[in-house]
């Protein structure tokens, strides 16, 4: 059970488990979902765990690291609706399973505050070479992602999709706004960061109430009371399909086909909309894999996703340019048999089995506790993982028929080869 404690400047989380001999702490900075400040987050990520005033060069953080016995730092960046999220992880083996006791506890926080109040920094900016190689390195880190055509033709539905709100805001920012960026205006922002990100910390492991304490003497910040929106569902007054071509040198056409839904995490059909996803493309025996790949041999792959802080739904598929019209009007056929009521109880029963292993699997990984988690904190959703299974026990074939009513499929966008 989540244990809340309000420390200076941040909410700390405890999930006390005994699952893992590491103590896993997450510490997550909120702010506004922003196409001004999107890059410099998501470059200040990089620089965050390159180094500190006592370690400052990525070797010699390293070697300390390796000293704590073999100590995971990372860092990344995430949306999360009207939200940008930095996560800041650290992983360390639990001291009890030592042979004599070292606090490496108290070791793992106070790296987290070297991180933030004594960086590898003068007053006005990081180090200079630390800077651009990490600057570099981002920029480059996005060109090949720009080669992973999977990931580019999603980034550019939803780029079309989302226009002007925040859905269209790339969770990384665009490479020409991160070499546009200063090292002195970098820091400047770190420094608002600490003073207004919405901070929580969360620990996972084989701890107890003595690590607050170990918290209040190791890790403190100025007060704020900033709150960010997060959960809401995209509209668009736009009534017409967008449909995006786009041509370039590939083998598999990217098939992103994306629909507006009017159901999000809070609302009190999103449990009957994870089901209903489930049944419809989220799962390996879904209708949309079992109709379009297996039946019909029209893609290598297809599955629906629910973005449940945006509130929308996306398909993906991977098929031969000329399949295109075939595929969506199949996929279409798939929607609307399910909006006909075209399921039975073995599909429901199938779709609970599958999102029951999938909540126990982040049992079994405490990071995927923590996403839990932090998705109810930052909504204010009381309800532990036993609660959530119930409900979506208690989903009705009647709920998975309503909920799927007001879906609307907004915009198209196939990559495809240039010779199709």
């Amino acid at each position: 059970m989540e244990k809340v404690y309000k420390m200076p400047g941040y909410d700390l989380h405890l999930l006390p488990t005994n699952k893992f001999k590491n103590i896993t702490i997450s510490l997550k900075l909120q702010n506004t979902l922003d196409e001004k400040t999107v890059a410099k987050r998501t470059l200040l990520s990089f620089m965050l765990t390159t180094g500190t005033e006592k370690y400052p060069s990525t070797q010699e953080l390293s070697k300390y690291l390796e000293s704590m016995y073999g100590m995971k730092l990372g860092a990344n960046v995430v949306t999360k609706g009207k939200s940008h999220i930095i996560n800041i992880n650290s992983i360390c083996i639990n001291q009890e399973y030592l042979p004599y006791k070292e606090d490496l506890i108290q070791q793992q926080i106070q790296l987290l505050n070297d991180i933030f109040f004594k960086p590898n920094a003068s007053k006005m900016a990081f180090d200079q070479t630390m800077f651009e190689r990490k600057k570099k390195e981002l920029v480059e880190r996005l060109i090949n992602n720009q080669d992973d055509k999977f990931y580019y033709s999603l980034e550019k539905m939803f780029e079309y999709m989302g226009k002007g709100t925040c859905l269209g805001i790339s969770s990384h920012g665009n490479i020409e706004d991160i070499k546009k960026i200063e090292n002195e205006e970098l820091f400047s922002y770190f420094k608002e960061c600490i003073k207004n990100d919405q901070k929580h910390i969360y620990v996972v492991g084989n701890v107890d109430e003595s690590i607050v304490h170990v918290f209040e003497n190791c890790l403190s910040f100025e007060k704020n009371n900033s709150i960010f929106e997060s959960v809401y569902s995209f509209e668009k007054n736009r009534k017409d399909l967008l449909e995006i071509i786009e041509k370039q040198d590939v083998t598999q056409a990217k098939l992103n086909m994306g629909y507006r839904i009017s159901v999000n995490y809070t609302h009190q059909n999103h449990y009957a909309f994870v089901v209903f996803n489930a049944i419809f493309g989220g799962m390996s025996q879904s209708k949309l894999f079992k109709v379009v790949r297996e039946k019909n041999s029209l893609c290598y792959y297809i599955s629906s996703s629910y973005d449940a802080f945006n509130g929308v739904m996306v398909i993906t598929a991977g098929i031969e340019g000329k399949d295109y019209h075939q595929t969506v009007q199949l996929i279409k056929e798939q929607l609307k048999e399910m909006q006909d009521g075209c399921f039975d109880q073995d599909d429901i029963d199938t779709a609970k089995l599958m999102i029951k292993n999938s909540m126990k699997k982040t049992n079994d990984e405490p990071l995927s506790q923590v996403a839990v988690q932090y998705n109810r904190d930052i909504t204010g959703k009381k309800e532990t993982n036993e609660q959530y299974l119930e409900k979506i026990e208690n989903v009705t074939y009647q709920d998975i028929v309503d909920v799927c009513q007001n879906i609307e499929l907004d915009t198209i966008f196939l990559l495809k080869g240039r010779n199709e």
